[in-house]
């Protein structure tokens, strides 16, 4: 994991919700997003952290998805690991 790519989110309740929950949480406010590219993106819980894949058209959705979990209560950070794509399907991180 990569340091710089982690961003920490408020403070919160240290484990206030169990795993499943966590990631069903977070998967369930990225769909309460009107961009439908989010419904690709996946999310895992880690020890408080929050761990975001899948691959998006654009860094303004990548931001958007990061944006919509970080309120989620006792998350220590979030792991933005989503790959911006291309039309020209050249990845870029």
């Amino acid at each position: 994991m990569n340091p710089q790519q982690v961003t920490p989110t408020a403070p919160a309740m240290k484990n206030a919700y169990t795993r499943p929950i966590m990631e069903e949480l977070a998967e369930r406010q990225l769909r309460s997003k009107p961009y439908l590219a989010l419904v690709a993106i996946t999310c895992e819980a880690q020890q408080g952290m929050l761990v975001l894949r899948g691959n998006l058209p654009s860094y303004y959705l990548k931001q958007v998805a990061q944006e919509a979990v970080k309120q989620i209560e006792g998350l220590d950070g979030i792991d933005n690991q989503i790959q911006v794509v291309t039309t020209q399907g050249q990845g870029t991180h």
